[in-house]
């Protein structure tokens, strides 16, 4: 009987784990890529072996990819030594460092008006400017994640109650089981994109490069066309990305007067605590504190104390 590989290996850990089957197949993906990198290594894999490929995950995917990946890794040699095949080669090696989404900073309003502006200029110009403005209009007004767009298919747009709607599957869903309002405006955006595409593809966004035409667009994608959207107004800073316009979507909510519940809703947050972030953030930049602190200290004009 032949040997094992690890292959096999990972084929009988995926038959065996207890998760929905979209899941078993990301786990699938992520483990024979570390399969494939280590084959061509070794046959005989070691710790430092792991430790190269971590660093290798560095070089080549974001923070919170290396994380995802590291552990996953770590679960299967888990499985592997309590199975009996071999040494938990993977035990005790750390994923990576991931800085806070909100750490993200929210545009101003001003700054989001100009980056809607520089999409509406650049959609007058070729189909990618029109499906990049439906993508800043859309990110701008309904605060959807990167992945909810990437998911989203042309008949998720929808009508509720004379109300243009489109329907999401949400971080951690299965379905396509919630929605975002289209304000009239953003709606007629996606709609002059999608009529000068004249085509049936099903994705809501598309890649439009001849190699790769018609098909779904990737986050990886949108992340970019945010990022370069954002470097033609001026704003060049890592602090600023695709998911800040999430978070100008919740700031911006607030600040015209929406409540926590309504901004809760709109974001389709679980829990009302991470939106509370928000108002602590808008909270901190409207106080004065420092100021009064610095006034206490350095006016001369008040009577000394």
């Amino acid at each position: 009987m032949a040997e094992k590989t690890l292959s096999d290996y990972i084929e009988e850990y995926i038959a065996y784990i207890d998760i929905k089957q979209s899941t078993k197949q990301s786990y699938k993906k992520i483990l024979l890529a570390y399969e494939a990198y280590i084959s061509n290594q070794t046959s005989t894999p070691n710790r430092s072996d792991i430790l190269k490929y971590k660093e290798y995950l560095k070089e080549n995917v974001r923070a919170a990819s290396v994380q995802k990946y590291i552990v996953i890794i770590r679960n299967f040699y888990r499985w592997y030594h309590i199975e009996g095949y071999g040494a938990n080669l993977a035990e005790g090696i750390k994923g990576a460092k991931i800085e806070s989404n909100f750490k993200r900073e929210a545009l101003s309003i001003q700054e989001a008006k100009r980056l809607l502006t520089r999409a509406r200029f650049l959609s007058h110009k070729s189909i990618i400017g029109k499906r990049n403005y439906a993508l800043i209009a859309l990110l701008l007004t309904t605060g959807l994640r990167t992945i909810e767009i990437e998911r989203s298919d042309v008949m998720d747009i929808s009508l509720i109650e004379h109300t243009k709607v489109l329907y999401v599957m949400g971080k951690g869903h299965d379905d396509k089981d919630s929605y975002v309002k289209l304000s009239e405006t953003v709606y007629n955006i996606i709609q002059d994109y999608l009529m000068e595409r004249s085509d049936s593809y099903e994705p809501l966004f598309i890649t439009h490069q001849s190699k790769k035409h018609g098909t779904r667009i990737k986050t990886r994608t949108i992340r970019g066309v945010v990022k370069e959207l954002l470097r033609q107004i001026g704003i060049d800073n890592r602090k600023f990305s695709a998911h800040s316009l999430r978070h100008t979507t919740a700031t911006i909510s607030l600040l015209e007067g929406a409540n926590i519940e309504e901004t809760q809703s709109l974001l389709r947050h679980k829990n009302p605590s991470t939106t509370q972030i928000y108002i602590h953030r808008i909270d901190k930049m409207r106080g004065d504190v420092e100021q009064k602190v610095s006034d206490a200290l350095f006016d001369h004009s008040k009577k000394k104390r």
